[in-house]
């Protein structure tokens, strides 16, 4: 069985909005043996839902409507489902009592407007909401099998897990089967070149090259028709070959970002780290300070933004200023072993670049960034042109300091 996801809400297709249920669905799809084949946004306008589950129908046996179950008159997803399945709306006063709870303990009076939400299509069945109060519609047909579900995640997850996917275990045709790993200090035509060719040709499993800024993601999915080993032993012989091709690369073979693997290796090092940050303004040390426990191994963070903070705070010379400027060699490499002299940490990050739009010059333009990495053993500074917006500096600059230091942690 093939799915389509059909995410309603005009909200959806501004910029402010992201449909992150699609990504949730997909991955829970998948263990049940459902391949996603199609994914649809649409606004709340009657005519273009209509159009959108009439074009799902004669793609895909199985519909998975997110939101547009609210109480408000743009909340349309019910009753263009029952207007295209030509079934009547039946409103279930048990539904209705059970939302007046919902307000009660709240200490709420139930608002009138969201009796709406009590209508259940005619033969569907309905799936609790214990966190919100839309709850959600499973139609079994013979032709088509439609859920609706609730737009927001919390509502949605425990509908989804509770009793859609034992629904929807009945109808998987394959069985599936994942694995990821993730890779920094290749670019994402690097990383292709390097197991292009074990990846050529390959249509089970998938190989999927994912390029994140500042890290690159390989997804490997496998199908099996007769059972979910076959599709583990595909995954896994294709897999293998490709790590052991980057294993100098890959940090991570879990869904882990590179700040945690790097908390986990300070941590059972019983090793410390400090930083001082300038054109990523604290993005650093915000990163590292994320990861739960980071107080066991971050010692302190500095953002020494202007010249006279480099040279107060971590001892930067004017001289080195002067005549090499705050974004150098010269300035990261006083920046970094400041910060170790004043935190004494084992290890010491600093980055100074230019993170744009302005700022940049022939001989230094933007994203132009100097990262220095201070070890037990030595200091060093690598220097980078990261490309994009400013933001995208920020975090790959942030992204290589953290880089050069699971290098390091890794074959130290």
């Amino acid at each position: 069985m093939r799915a389509e996801i059909i995410a309603v809400g005009s909200e959806l297709l501004t910029p402010y909005k992201l449909d992150t249920n699609s990504l949730y669905l997909t991955e829970k799809l998948l263990e049940v043996g459902i391949k996603v084949a199609y994914k649809t946004v649409v606004g709340d306008n009657r005519e273009d839902l209509y159009k959108a589950i009439k074009d799902a129908s004669k793609r895909v046996p199985l519909i998975i409507l997110t939101g547009g179950l609210g109480p408000t008159e743009d909340d349309i997803t019910r009753e263009v489902v029952a207007n295209f399945l030509k079934k009547e709306l039946i409103l279930k006063e048990e539904i209705i009592e059970k939302i007046r709870r919902h307000f009660e303990v709240r200490g709420i009076k139930m608002p009138d407007i969201n009796i709406r939400q009590a209508f259940v299509i005619e033969g569907a069945l309905v799936m609790e909401n214990n966190v919100g109060t839309a709850p959600g519609l499973w139609i079994d047909e013979e032709k088509i099998k439609i859920a609706l579900l609730p737009g927001p995640p919390r509502e949605l997850k425990p509908m989804v897990e509770n009793f859609l996917i034992n629904e929807l275990k009945k109808y998987g045709s394959y069985n599936y089967y994942s694995r990821t790993m993730r890779i920094v200090g290749l670019t994402e035509s690097e990383t292709e070149e390097k197991i292009e060719d074990i990846i050529s040709g390959l249509k089970n499993p998938w190989i999927n090259i994912l390029a994140i800024p500042g890290q690159i993601e390989i997804n490997i999915l496998g199908r099996g028709k007769n059972s979910i080993e076959e599709a583990e032993d595909r995954v896994n012989e294709v897999f293998n070959r490709i790590l052991e091709r980057l294993k100098d690369y890959v940090f991570t073979l879990e869904k882990e970002s590179l700040e945690e693997v790097v908390g986990k290796l300070l941590k059972k090092r019983g090793e410390s780290l400090s930083v001082a940050e300038s054109c990523t303004g604290g993005l650093l040390s915000n990163r590292i300070t994320n990861i739960s426990g980071s107080s066991a191994y971050f010692e302190r963070g500095v953002v020494t933004y202007s010249n006279n903070a480099k040279m107060e705070i971590l001892g930067v010379k004017s001289e080195t200023l002067k005549k090499h400027g705050a974004v150098s060699r010269e300035t990261a490499l006083e920046m970094v072993e400041g910060i170790k002299r004043l935190s004494k940490t084992d290890y010491g990050l600093a980055i100074t670049g230019i993170a744009g739009p302005t700022g940049g010059t022939g001989e230094k333009p933007v994203g132009t960034v100097f990262i220095a990495l201070s070890t037990p053993q030595k200091s060093e500074v690598f220097k980078y042109r990261f490309i994009g917006d400013r933001e995208k500096i920020k975090w790959q600059s942030s992204q290589q300091a953290l880089y050069h230091l699971w290098k390091h942690l890794k074959n130290g």
